[in-house]
């Protein structure tokens, strides 16, 4: 079979393009004209040598704002009333990245060949994720679809403002510790060979911290082949283990644990957790998928473990709320909150206010992070001066001792 690209257009008149395929050329006119479109031109696209691995690397990666901007507009055209395929063949003109556009354009020719509207996006979660396909499957089955779409604009905007809103709070942080490390690197390589060469030429005694900062300074300088191996080793055992059951588990349960940004992460998984579930569930899905999906877009593997004891006790019988309350990452507020929701018949709603409570708990907590991460950041700098400090001017002190006992 042969890969064909073609140009027509539908009965409205608007212009479709995509990919088919087919032993020859009448037999793709064949194909288009049975769907009702009048063709432009058939051109056999080129077969050249193919290196997926290197693809993946170099080709443009699909941001999360791109996607978000292909939903909306999705919606928008979906909520005007256009054919799917007139919708699909939009985004595929208006997409300016070119792995989403060749991904578009493959659910375009997918559908326009009689596929359903989720299983075409289902081949392409690398890029739209489980949550986006499943939410999709879901709204297509119960004839939501422009509901589904709507719910999905106001997730994805979610995770993108807190994810930015993250990243522009750690941003001070980051720069300190960059500029320590650089510091770091000058005076290990510049500043300290000098001071052991002088005092080597004395042979005087030197302080504890000098005689460590120099022996740091000269493994470093001579032994940095070491370093970069440990480094590396240390980088592919935590990739290696990051990816196994229990790692995922551990690692999810230690951020967590971290001061400052434990609480924060919590939050956040809490409030991910509460939207997502009330977005699903809206949408016609059984709780038990529901919670399957939840769990897994979360991020975090101690969280999807009690998303998966959760959904356990569900499928017993029990109530969300109880199997909520057995848990550990689920916070008293939202346990209380499902239970009234579970009594009153209003779930997706409780949820979804949970959902909003925590962005607010979220947002407050992101403005005070650089305040909340001042003493840390202080105490490490301290630490890193006051070490820096006693190993050079303490000798610089005693250097008349040194001197005057040479002359």
């Amino acid at each position: 079979m042969t890969t064909f690209a073609y140009r027509a257009r539908d009965d409205r008149g608007l212009l479709i393009t995509g990919q088919l395929e087919g032993s020859g050329l009448d037999e793709i006119q064949s194909q288009l004209s049975s769907k009702g479109l009048s063709t432009l031109s058939i051109t056999r696209v080129a077969e050249g040598l193919s290196f997926p691995f290197l693809k993946k690397i170099f080709e443009p990666k699909v941001s999360g704002d791109e996607v978000l901007v292909t939903t909306r507009q999705f919606y928008t055209l979906f909520k005007a009333g256009m054919s799917m395929e007139a919708v699909l063949a939009t985004l595929v003109r208006q997409s300016s990245n070119k792995t989403l556009k060749r991904a578009l354009q493959e659910i375009h020719t997918a559908v326009s060949s009689g596929s359903g509207l989720s299983a075409a996006f289902a081949k392409h979660q690398n890029i739209f994720g489980e949550l986006y396909t499943s939410m999709m499957a879901a709204g297509e089955e119960a004839g939501i679809l422009e509901e589904v779409l709507e719910n999905l604009c106001k997730l994805l905007e979610k995770e993108i403002h807190i994810n930015s809103s993250v990243k522009s709070a750690t941003l001070y942080p980051k720069i300190v510790i960059f500029v320590l490390a650089i510091a770091t690197v000058v005076i290990m390589t510049f500043v300290v060979p000098k001071f052991a060469s002088f005092f080597a030429h004395y042979k005087a005694e030197l302080p504890l911290p000098t005689r460590l900062l120099m022996g740091f300074s000269y493994f470093v300088q001579n032994d940095w082949y070491v370093v970069g191996g440990i480094v590396l080793a240390g980088i592919v055992f935590f990739k290696r283990y990051a990816k196994t059951a229990r790692g995922k588990i551990k690692i999810g349960a230690l951020r967590f644990k971290l001061p400052v940004f434990g609480p924060l992460n919590i939050k956040v998984a809490n409030a991910r957790f509460c939207h997502i579930l009330s977005a699903l569930y809206k949408s016609g899905l059984p709780i038990h998928r529901s919670l399957e999906i939840t769990g897994g877009t979360i991020g975090n593997g101690a969280f999807l473990r009690e998303v998966e004891i959760l959904k356990s006790e569900v499928t017993r019988g029990r109530m969300i709320s109880e199997g909520m309350a057995a848990c550990r990452y689920f916070t008293p507020v939202i346990v209380d909150a499902t239970a009234v929701g579970e009594k009153t018949g209003a779930l997706d709603e409780m949820l979804e206010s949970m959902g909003n409570h925590y962005d607010l708990e979220v947002e407050h907590t992101i403005k005070n992070l650089t305040t909340l991460l001042e003493p840390i950041l202080l105490g490490f700098i301290f630490g890193m001066v006051t070490i820096f400090t006693l190993a050079i001017f303490l000798p610089i002190w005693n250097m008349s001792q040194v001197v005057s006992g040479h002359h």
